[in-house]
């Protein structure tokens, strides 16, 4: 059994240990399908750039240590891409049709929409016919729909109906497309990397030289 003046020479040791930390250094992801970057610069500004299966996106802003881990800032401000509504006029059918001012977005996929109903608070997903009418439950009210591409993490900002017969054309506005959107995002520290969660992943960032 230990003295007491063991245990606290014991104790006195490690609290001298040094504790995990991350500080200024480049850092790097090589995972199945993904690769990623993290620069942290002295100066407390970060540059991030994420390559995973067909998706890429990059980032710069601030980045301070909290909380034993680093936390991220994306500057300036994402501006989201969005669909902006063109026209929004009375259809003389009574259906809902939609189009966009440039079909060859999709590249020859059909034209799917996330559509919302007053009894749901969750999307369904609706594939537009040829002609651009849409196939709504007659049972239920839609409140909103926006245009669906897969390659997005999050759903678009949504347009609401003003009611079913309506004939609507979107176009596509990009803006910061490809640009991480990070908000105070905290990244913990692991056995000296620094660990990311991202679209489902856990991404292990190492620092070079180590």
């Amino acid at each position: 059994m230990m003295s007491g003046v063991q245990i606290g020479a014991m104790l006195a040791v490690l609290a001298a240990a040094p504790t995990e930390a991350a500080g200024p250094g480049i850092y790097v992801a090589h995972q199945p399908e993904i690769a990623a970057q993290l620069d942290l610069g002295a100066d407390g500004r970060f540059r991030f750039a994420l390559s995973y299966g067909g998706l890429d996106e990059a980032a710069r802003g601030r980045w301070a240590a909290a909380d034993g881990g680093i936390v991220l800032t994306t500057e300036p401000a994402v501006r989201p891409p969005r669909f902006a509504v063109v026209s929004d006029l009375a259809s003389t059918d009574g259906a809902l049709h939609v189009s966009l001012s440039d079909p060859d977005l999709l590249q020859g996929a059909p034209l799917t929409l996330a559509v919302t109903y007053a009894d749901a608070p969750r999307p369904v997903f609706v594939e537009a016919e040829e002609d651009g009418r849409v196939p709504l439950d007659p049972a239920r009210r839609v409140v909103a729909i926006v245009p669906d591409l897969p390659v997005f993490p999050v759903p678009l900002a949504a347009h609401p109906l003003a009611g079913p017969a309506r004939r609507i054309q979107f176009r596509f506005e990009p803006n910061d497309m490809g640009v991480a959107d990070f908000r105070g995002e905290r990244l913990a520290v692991e056995g000296g990397a620094l660990v990311l969660t991202r679209h489902g992943r856990a991404i292990r960032l190492d620092r070079e030289g180590r």
